[in-house]
């Protein structure tokens, strides 16, 4: 009798370690994660081999999905740069674009995404584009379509949206778009 409260004691932190708690989920929203290295690249910002936050060093994940569709239509690391003060996601011809309206890197801070860029107002436009298989097909994100959230991480001026709702400029099926990435420091 006295060993049937200690096994209930076992047995629920066994479920604790297998089903994790909302706090342990949220880390599971960084599509980023570092692999093992055997130096410092992902750990140390001081080391000269370092990497950026989660590995995103002048690059970032792209990740779209049609309305309706299961798995992603688009799921790619891409080439992370500024251009004429729009920030651009690049992999051969599809590009996700993401205009804060100023030139310079934009202050950390939550951005809601709208028709027009404002600095000054917490606004970027977000677009995402194909123009491979001889056609061009581009998407753009009504005002109010989410948000986007700026960070400085060790220097690295880190960009995350998720789930932002796109529209086709030529009727095509919505695409629900969602990019993590870091540019290096200035």
């Amino acid at each position: 009798m006295k060993f049937r409260p200690l096994a209930l004691v076992a047995s629920l932190c066994g479920l604790f370690t297998f089903f994790p708690s909302p706090a342990q989920s949220a880390d599971s929203d960084v599509w980023g994660k570092s692999p093992e290295a055997s130096d410092d690249r992902f750990t140390n910002p001081k080391s000269t081999l370092y990497a950026g936050p989660d590995g995103w060093y002048n690059t970032g994940e792209v990740r779209a999905t049609f309305a309706g569709a299961a798995s992603p239509a688009y799921q790619y690391r891409a080439n992370f740069q500024e251009i004429n003060g729009a920030y651009e996601a690049v992999k051969d011809l599809q590009t996700l674009h993401m205009d804060f309206g100023g030139e310079g890197r934009p202050a950390p801070g939550v951005y809601q995404i709208a028709d027009k860029a404002d600095p000054a107002g917490k606004t970027v436009r977000v677009s995402f584009a194909d123009v491979s298989k001889g056609m061009i097909r581009e998407w753009s994100a009504p005002s109010g379509a989410g948000t986007l959230t700026v960070s400085l991480v060790n220097g690295f001026t880190y960009f995350k949206c998720r789930n932002v709702a796109l529209k086709s400029s030529d009727d095509q099926k919505p695409l629900t778009v969602g990019f993590e990435g870091a540019l290096s420091p200035e």
